[in-house]
């Protein structure tokens, strides 16, 4: 059984099938030699009746040599019970292999069915169904190597596939309301503020209340809250075009990469302590250059702007995987950060200059390129963010 179910289709279905006609052929045999015999038996149980027994002398011995030829002979007349025997026996020899073939195969079906294809039927049946219901929280649980366990396998595959899509779908759903909310939250600022002084010239022009100085104070204050509008929509434009941004990979020798990484945070640390460390193995590397520089400076930028004395910046290696790891040595990520900081918008990064977007658009960058972003707090002190990117 077990060679059955664990063999391919084809070959369980020949192994089957001459298993069935072994069994077939030897119960066939034995029937028809069981009831040849009983023939036989009833056979040699009946009587002879002579009719006018004729009688010749035997020359060598001189004694009455009864001589068939001559003599009217009968075979005694089977009874009822012996008919039925003798006669059932021609039908045991033809009827019962006529049995034995259309019940071993019927039989031989069902338990090849049993065995062999229930299990991964009612699995497929079970997931189709499921995922015409949307429901995608399942297992197709089949560890057969044959065709079947192949398609179950798939099947498993293609399940797993709709559900991380469905769930980046819906993260991105998320994050697209969250970024609608953040957007609508923040452009209500510095237009209550244009309304407030609108509404303040409105009522003070027209009784010559307002002075020059005065006014053009109110509108230097309008120009700043239009240009933090323009810059806010201008930025919402940029996260809009890094969604649509496609990945195009090119092999770069490592060694030059990573003096030209040296070269750029040179020209980025200005008067900061930026330490710089390197643990690659690779000699080249297959990456789209302008997203790893857009994280490092992202990550970088972000660095300076929380540090105290100093900056840590690690590159290494992990399987596929190109890492980017800074750390620095201010007060590190809140509670709250470490749970929303990655998020478009957030609110903790948003300053005069700043939009809550590096860290967030670092996510969704190193995402997009194979990898993934993480973001803790170092054991002694200080917050460090980590930026996957696949190279392969």
């Amino acid at each position: 059984m077990d060679k059955i179910k664990n063999s391919s289709i084809k070959r369980s279905m020949t192994v089957t099938f001459i298993l069935t006609i072994s069994i077939i052929s030897v119960l066939s045999g034995i029937t028809i030699f069981w009831a040849n015999q009983i023939q036989q038996k009833i056979q040699q149980n009946r009587s002879i009746i002579i009719k006018n027994p004729y009688y010749k002398i035997d020359e060598n011995t001189g004694g009455y040599v009864l001589d068939m030829n001559e003599n009217n002979v009968e075979w005694h007349k089977l009874n009822m019970g012996e008919t039925v025997a003798y006669y059932g026996c021609y039908f045991a020899m033809f009827g019962l292999p006529v049995f034995y073939i259309i019940g071993g195969i019927g039989g031989a079906a069902i338990i090849y069915f049993h065995i062999k294809l229930r299990t991964p039927i009612l699995q497929l049946q079970n997931g189709m169904k499921r995922i015409q219901d949307n429901d995608l929280d399942f297992h197709i649980e089949y560890d057969g190597e044959d065709e079947l366990g192949q398609l179950c396998h798939s099947m498993e595959k293609m399940r797993n596939e709709l559900r991380l899509n469905n769930r980046a779908l819906w993260d991105a759903l998320e994050q697209r309301k969250l970024l609608n909310t953040s957007v609508a939250h923040d452009l209500r600022t510095p237009i209550t503020v244009l309304s407030g002084y609108l509404d303040y010239l409105e009522k003070n022009v027209p009784q010559d209340k307002i002075t020059e100085e005065m006014l053009m104070e109110t509108i230097s204050f309008m120009q700043k809250a239009v240009l933090r509008l323009k810059c806010y929509v201008e930025c919402v434009r940029d996260v809009e075009r890094i969604e649509n941004i496609e990945i195009k990979r090119e092999s770069q020798n490592t060694d030059l990469l990573l003096k030209e990484i040296e070269s750029n945070i040179c020209s980025l640390k200005g008067d900061k302590k930026i330490v710089f460390q390197t643990d690659i193995t690779l000699t080249s590397v297959k990456i789209d250059k302008s997203i790893l520089f857009r994280v490092l400076e992202n990550l970088l930028e972000n660095a300076i702007r929380y540090m105290d004395k100093q900056i840590t910046l690690k590159i290494c290696q992990r399987e596929t995987l190109f890492l980017l790891c800074v750390r620095d040595d201010g007060k590190g990520f809140s509670k709250k950060d470490l749970q929303q900081a990655v998020n478009m918008f957030y609110g903790n990064e948003k300053g005069n200059d700043h939009f809550g977007i590096g860290l967030g658009v670092c996510k969704l960058l190193c995402e997009k390129h194979g990898g993934f972003l993480q973001i803790g707090n170092n054991k002694s002190g200080g917050a460090y963010v980590t930026a996957a990117i696949d190279v392969f």
